[in-house]
């Protein structure tokens, strides 16, 4: 990258996408359309700039803002002229709605969305611009680096000792807690200690739930030397059991809508303590269905046990896919979302800052008080100024008189043409026109 390229930009386009992404417009609203396709045309990056906003809101937002996101793009698509359709295409946002589209931790009404808009993309294969939206309906994600089962670290720590007796584990863990927490006061920070150690600003962000398994190493070499595990029963353990395979499905069931709750545009999923708290307990139920799968043969019990590993890894794969989103997805060297955050972050800090100081002075809304206010005449002010001086009545000025109209000048006897010489119409034609 060179040194003196410049940020993407951010302009009136990202902020009236971010408006028409709001919960304000239902789902299928276009009023805002015709206003983004006036945005996008009075500058030369519009195009991409829209492109690479809803591409942001499809990757970070919400089930509603990601399905606002996909049908504002269809409506550009649709509106915004030839001009838009050349330009805007570009490979990271064509991989996010193949991801979008087929992942399995996309949102069902998400990927119903996409799918529905693939088939109608179709028509405009061949058209330029559009041709790569044409073949989505059959294409797969490219780059994306999905988080496999094999390369994931919290079912690698979850897998490591799942053979340790409950009541051991159980020991270990109030003895750490007790180490924690010293004293009663302190309980409350030390039951989070795992979620302080996750908010940490470190390029690996949620290492802390994957990573450092020291100690519990150091437990497995113990337990090895000692060779005390007790055996296992399953008569004593059908009740336990059958209790770990309802748990692990509630707990996974739990933990799935916690992260469906979360806006990851301005939170993230190891910042959250109520997803954390699941997390971990999921964590712990993997481990002991694990440590049953591992004992038991029959076929009753082993289909409960595994289908109940299914959804703990499922839900715990959904917790590390989520908050490794801007590493492991393919379009995380964008500055945009950086930006984007910033802009979204200072708008709230500032709302709350405004409800805050409302809150805490409530009469500064109010006017001012203007009940002891003095207004009174100084002592040293001039007099008052006399009335004006009436002016005498005066009658209006005489009109001049009218010219009076000169007298005509007086016909001549001997003018054969004068009036005096007229003759009278006849008395039999005095119902025609006078000569």
């Amino acid at each position: 990258m060179s040194m003196f390229q410049s940020k993407k930009p951010f302009s009136a386009v990202t902020v009236t996408v971010e408006n028409l992404t709001s919960e304000s417009y239902e789902e299928e609203d276009l009023s805002g359309i015709p206003e983004l396709v006036d945005v996008i045309t009075l500058q030369a990056t519009g195009p991409s700039e829209a492109a690479r906003a809803i591409r942001k809101k499809l990757k970070y937002g919400n089930v509603h803002r990601q399905i606002r996101a996909l049908v504002i793009l269809d409506g550009l698509i649709q509106n915004a002229g030839e001009r838009f359709q050349r330009t805007f295409v570009d490979e990271p946002l064509l991989e996010r709605l193949r991801v979008c589209g087929t992942s399995d931790l996309s949102d069902v009404a998400v990927r119903n969305k996409c799918r529905e808009l693939f088939r109608s993309w179709s028509q405009y294969a061949g058209r330029p611009g559009l041709d790569s939206l044409a073949r989505l309906h059959r294409e797969l994600p490219k780059r994306k680096q999905a988080v496999t089962q094999e390369r994931s670290r919290v079912l690698r720590e979850t897998e490591e000792n799942p053979f340790v007796d409950d009541e051991q584990e159980a020991a270990a863990k109030a003895a750490r807690d007790a180490r924690n927490a010293p004293g009663p006061s302190s309980s409350t920070p030390a039951s989070g200690s795992t979620f302080g150690h996750s908010s940490t600003k470190s390029s690996s962000g949620s290492s802390a739930f994957f990573g450092s398994s020291r100690d519990k190493k150091k437990e497995k070499e113990k337990d090895k030397a000692k060779g005390k595990r007790k055996p296992f029963n399953l008569e004593a353990e059908k009740e336990q059991m059958k209790s770990v395979i309802a748990d692990s499905s509630i707990a996974a069931t739990n933990l799935m809508n916690a992260l469906q709750s979360i806006n990851r545009e301005v939170e993230r999923i190891s910042e959250n303590q109520t997803a954390v708290e699941r997390f971990e307990a999921c964590k712990l139920l993997r481990r002991k269905v694990l440590r049953y799968v591992h004992h038991v043969e029959e076929e009753q019990w082993l289909g409960g046990l595994l289908h109940a590993n299914d959804e703990l890894v499922h839900a715990l794969m959904s917790f590390e896919q989520f908050d490794r989103s801007i590493d492991a997805d393919s379009d995380s060297d964008d500055e945009l979302a950086e930006q984007a955050h910033l802009y979204r972050m200072a708008t709230i800090k500032g709302k709350e800052a405004m409800a805050k100081a409302a809150s805490q002075s409530p009469t500064a809304s109010q006017p001012p008080d203007l009940s002891e206010l003095n207004i009174s005449t100084p002592v040293h002010a001039a007099p008052p100024r006399p009335p004006p001086m009436s002016k005498p009545h005066s009658n209006p000025p005489p009109q001049p008189p009218r010219p009076v109209a000169a007298p005509q000048d007086e016909e001549d006897e001997d003018d054969p043409f004068g009036d005096s010489h007229a003759l009278e119409t006849p008395m039999h034609e005095r119902d025609q026109p006078k000569w």
